[in-house]
Formats: C-alpha cells, structure tokens, sequence
C-alpha cells in the first residue's frame, strides 16, 4: 500500500493499550488514519490517545469494549459503523497469555479464560465488524468489490507448542486456522480484503509480570542472543510492514521462518529444543 492510501482511513484495534497494540497504533498514526482504540478501560487510554493525535492521527477515539462481552462488542461496530460506514483496517490485537495446561494442572476455567479472550473474542469481533469491513473499490474490474485489511495477533506457540502453556499455544493456532480459512473464503468471493497474520517469538509485554513468568522468561534469555525477548516496537515495525506490502502472514524476527522449514525435516528438533528450555527453567 502506498502511504496516501492510509490517510483518512478507518482503523480499529482491540487491545489497543497493550504493549503491542499501543506500538503498533504509534507506527500508524503519521499516516493520517482515524484511529479507533478498543480495550479494557485503564489510565493508559488518554495519554495514548493524546500520543496519536500529536502524531499525525486524524481522529482518535477510545471505546471501553470487552472481547468477551458480546454485547459490549456489537454495541461498540454499530457505533463505529454508523459513524463511519467503513472499517478499512481492522487488527484482531487482544490477547493474553497463560501457564496453562494439562499435565500441570491447569484448571478448566483458567483455560476457558484463555480461548475466550484470545480465540473466542476473535470471533465475537470479526462478527459484529463484517457489515462495516471494507470499503467499495472503484475500479472497472472490482465492481462492488470490497478493499481492506483484516490483521491478527498470533504466535509461533500456535505453530510449535509449547511444554507448560497448552491453552495459550491452543488458542494461537486457532488464530492461525482462522486467519488462513478466511483469506481462502475472501479469495473465493473474489472480495480484495487482505488478511494478514502476525506470527511472533516472546516479546516483552504484560505476559512476564508474575513472579512465576518473570523467573522462566529470565531462564530463556540466558540461553543466548537467539533467545533475547522482542520489543513491543520490534512486532509493530514488522505489522506495518506486513500492512504496506500486503504480507499473508509474517514472522518476528524474520529467521523464526526457519520454524516452518525444520518441522518439514524433523518435528523432534523442535520439540527436543523447547522441552529442553523448560526443563532448564524448572531447575
């Protein structure tokens, strides 16, 4: 996408006060976009909100919305649909991230928690954002055609599995079916919606802050520079990227693409690496 293409355009973020999702919305806002912020009420929201605007940000506006209230979230599109008709960009952002799973054990609600914000939100979001998702093209061979980005949120947990954390790997790899099922029915329509899957390594966000996640994650960095945790900033270069060049799905970094082509050669290596990295975390 050309960086004029982005001025004055509707875009929407949950989770947008988040680590990720605040640096992602501080890359965006030079361009010009309405901007409309979607997340938990916090003392975080005006200080961003006030941020973008200083930024370039034609509009900038916050709405309290919970991804698991699905009236909050049907009320919150009608509101941006009636105000704007069209939601030209769209990031599938919220999500949280848990210790969670069987062997370990890991109670039922707390995994029900996980899917519901992480995977169920998803869902309950795209729902109520369809009638509003994309803009006409206008274009001879794009007739009521439809033109707009869909952005989510994964993780290369969702592509490997991570010992100690199956609820949260579970409910990216949903993330990750979702996505490439969607661009498959946009495809058949023949609709020019992009959808654009972010796959990204630890990061530092508000995951790490238990004393639990805080001792394990400082384990992992020891292992070496391969293991140094992402900046927030270092995924939202990589998001606008992704969006300038219509990416299908992105890696961050760059290498964890590597993941893919290993598990073609050995599902062991893998999987031999990250239950040695537990294991030393456990000692």
């Amino acid at each position: 996408m050309k960086k004029n293409w982005y001025k004055s355009k509707v875009f929407v973020i949950t989770g947008a006060s988040g680590d990720i999702g605040s640096a992602v919305c501080r890359k965006f806002a030079p361009l010009g976009l309405r901007m409309y912020l979607l997340d938990l009420l916090n003392p975080k929201i005006d200080p961003l909100k006030q941020e973008l605007k200083d930024l370039g940000a034609e509009l900038v506006e916050f709405y309290e919305m919970d991804v698991t209230n699905q009236d909050q979230i049907a009320n919150t599109f009608k509101k941006i649909g009636q105000k704007e008709q069209y939601i030209d960009i769209l990031f599938n952002n919220a999500g949280i991230g848990s210790k969670c799973s069987i062997t370990n054990n890991g109670s039922f609600d707390e995994y029900r928690k996980v899917m519901a914000i992480n995977t169920d939100g998803m869902w309950l979001v795209l729902q109520a954002a369809l009638p509003f998702l994309g803009r006409p093209i206008k274009a001879r061979k794009t007739v009521n055609k439809k033109g707009g980005q869909l952005i989510f949120t994964s993780s290369a947990a969702g592509r490997t599995g991570v010992p100690n954390m199956a609820a949260y790997a579970m409910s990216k790899s949903a993330i990750i079916a979702m996505a490439d099922s969607l661009r498959l029915e946009y495809k058949m329509m023949k609709e020019m919606i992009k959808v654009i899957t972010i796959i990204s390594a630890p990061a530092k966000t508000g995951f790490y802050n238990t004393p639990e996640t805080i001792e394990w994650i400082e384990n992992y960095e020891k292992r070496g520079f391969l293991f140094k945790l992402l900046e927030a900033d270092d995924i939202a270069k990589r998001v606008f990227h992704a969006s300038r060049k219509n990416k299908k799905e992105i890696y961050v970094p760059r290498w964890w693409k590597l993941i893919d082509i290993l598990f073609v050669f050995s599902h062991n290596l893998i999987g031999n690496l990250l239950i040695k990295i537990e294991k030393t975390n456990r000692d």
